[in-house]
């Protein structure tokens, strides 16, 4: 009976560890939609401006939300390729 106890508490213990990091991907998603309709806004804002200082205060926001969209997806791609590798393993 002892060792079925531990062997419920871990693998409640497991359970919870792939919850939270289904989690995390899944809120990674979230942002990179709406970096994503971030940076569409902003390239219809640009395409409109008529000022040259304006259209460059777009272009550097673009670059940042860009680099960011990169990164989270560079990352979401690592985490589901670990996910993918433990999910082999078990």
């Amino acid at each position: 009976m002892k060792i079925e106890k531990l062997l419920h508490k871990l693998q409640a213990f497991f359970d919870t560890d792939k919850h939270k990091k289904r989690q995390h991907i899944e809120e990674l998603k979230k942002i990179l939609l709406k970096l994503k309709k971030k940076e569409r806004k902003i390239t219809r804002s640009m395409q409109q401006a008529d000022e040259d200082c304006l259209r460059k205060h777009y272009q550097t926001e673009l670059e940042i939300i860009r680099v960011q969209r990169k990164k989270g997806i560079e990352t979401l791609q690592q985490l589901k390729e670990r996910k993918k590798n433990l999910g082999a393993l078990s």
